[in-house]
């Protein structure tokens, strides 16, 4: 048991690291695009990356979830399974391409328009994409280094290129250019029994798994629908400056909502294989859910306490009003990590239909709850509906995987990880107004100290810090 929570660890912490990686590269040219550009245009790249973001997940073809499942059960299929599921996304990737321009150029205001159709050209990348492959036979490592490939790519692009609104373009083309870059860099990596690769469109070969995997189709466009939907409803009733505002709140959260994916697909190999076990498969599972509190909790605390003074330092003055949304939407951090457990348990378990149904309420609430507050309350409204439905979201997901034998952690394993969060912010609270150069540290700091007198943490000589709640 402790074996296989460790090659979990192990596994996210290749996938996490480059996550990461790939995350900080895009931090920086995200502020400084926002600083350079300004709120109002910022937001309009906002705008159009969400627009293009639906469409990705139809040219994915649910795969990139379900992918690692499969390839995880039957590594030996994958020469005959990975040439139609590559050939039939591209097709599905091309008409969606061009759908899109046509729809982009004729109905969409510039600049708007065009900002989409060069963001569309990615969605030739992920049909190519064989993350889900790597992932699938455990190569975190290799499916790490292609994020920061295609990160660190588009970020030097926009760094180099970029200096004013005249080079709005310039900022989808860098993304194109990385997310080609990092395809094409897996691609290469394919191990020997996935070659020689010859793309077909076989709808035979296909139909059983698209059968399958459509409801991660709707899952993913519905999950965006909660996180996204709240930018469309602003461009539309508040205005781009409001979409820039917002985003750069989002920008900070975002990081840990990857974070959150990739430890996701670093559990369901593990919880597949151990599928029929079921002392292996709650020790993960207890396992994974201590691990990802002890990383949300001590976030969304100290970063509500610095959120005015975080905002400042890394966008500007002019981003204040970030500030507000951003201690709101804090607190889903730890929730949809808990979320995030339990989703890796229903795909494993291949339990599509569950994950299909708890997100389309959300979704559903969540476009309701928009309607209702965003008009009187701005970004403030947009963050509670988020909130509320992720929260929403997060039991329904909870309620389903204890339906499937495994209940949620018994919360007396997360005294440790409270008390030390608690420490953590009181410490963050004395610092008063000082630097988050200072605070940021110092919190952390704390945070370690109190999980190391409290045994929440065990070192040992020459290994990883063990996480022991």
């Amino acid at each position: 048991m402790t074996t296989s929570l460790s090659s979990v660890g192990l596994r996210f912490l290749k996938l996490g690291l480059g996550e990461a990686g790939a995350r900080v590269l895009a931090f920086i040219a995200t502020v400084y695009l926002a600083r350079t550009l300004g709120a109002g245009v910022y937001g309009v790249l906002v705008a159009a990356m969400t627009i293009v973001s639906y469409l990705a997940f139809v040219a994915d073809c649910g795969i990139e979830m379900m992918g690692v499942h499969d390839v995880a059960n039957r590594p030996e299929a994958l020469r005959e399974s990975l040439p139609p599921i590559l050939g039939t996304r591209l097709v599905v990737a091309t008409v969606l391409l061009g759908a899109t321009t046509a729809f982009a150029l004729t109905v969409l205001p510039k600049p708007d328009g065009p900002v989409v159709v060069v963001y569309a050209i990615t969605l030739l990348s992920v049909a190519m994409g064989t993350r889900w492959v790597h992932l699938g036979l455990e190569q975190a490592g290799t499916a790490s280094w292609s994020r920061v490939i295609s990160e660190g790519t588009a970020s030097v692009i926009v760094l180099l290129t970029v200096h004013g609104t005249d080079d709005l373009l310039r900022v989808p083309l860098a993304q194109v250019l990385g997310e080609m870059l990092g395809a094409i860099f897996l691609l290469r990596l394919l191990p020997a029994s996935a070659r020689p690769l010859r793309l077909t469109v076989r709808l035979a070969a296909m139909t059983p798994l698209l059968r399958r995997s459509w409801p991660m189709v709707l899952h993913g466009l519905l999950g965006l629908a909660i996180f996204n939907s709240d930018v469309l409803f602003l461009r539309v009733l508040k205005g781009s400056t409001a979409v820039g505002h917002y985003a750069a709140a989002y920008t900070l959260i975002s990081f840990f909502q990857n974070l959150g994916v990739a430890y996701t697909m670093s559990i369901i190999p593990s919880i597949t294989k151990a599928r029929g076990d079921a002392e292996v498969t709650r020790a993960l599972f207890d396992g994974a859910m201590v691990q990802v509190l002890a990383g949300g909790l001590p976030v969304a605390l100290g970063g509500v306490l610095v959120a005015t003074s975080l905002v400042t330092f890394i966008f500007g003055p002019g981003f204040v009003p970030s500030a507000a949304p951003l201690q709101i939407l804090l607190v889903i951090v730890p929730v949809a990590l808990l979320r995030n457990v339990a989703q890796g348990v229903l795909v494993a378990s291949e339990r599509q239909d569950l994950l299909l149904r708890t997100v389309a309420w959300a979704a559903g609430a969540n476009v309701l709850l928009n309607l209702l507050l965003i008009p009187r309350w701005g970004m403030l409204g947009a963050a509670a509906a988020t909130l509320a439905t992720e929260s929403a979201r997060t039991g329904m997901a909870l309620h389903y995987a204890r339906e499937l034998g495994l209940s949620m952690t018994p919360l007396r394993r997360f005294w440790k990880v409270a008390l030390a969060s608690v420490v953590m912010a009181v410490s963050v609270w004395l610092l008063g107004d000082r630097s988050v150069l200072l605070t940021i540290p110092l919190g952390a700091l704390a945070y370690a100290v109190a999980m190391l007198v409290t045994g929440g943490v065990r070192l040992r000589r020459g290994q990883l810090p063990v996480i022991d709640l």
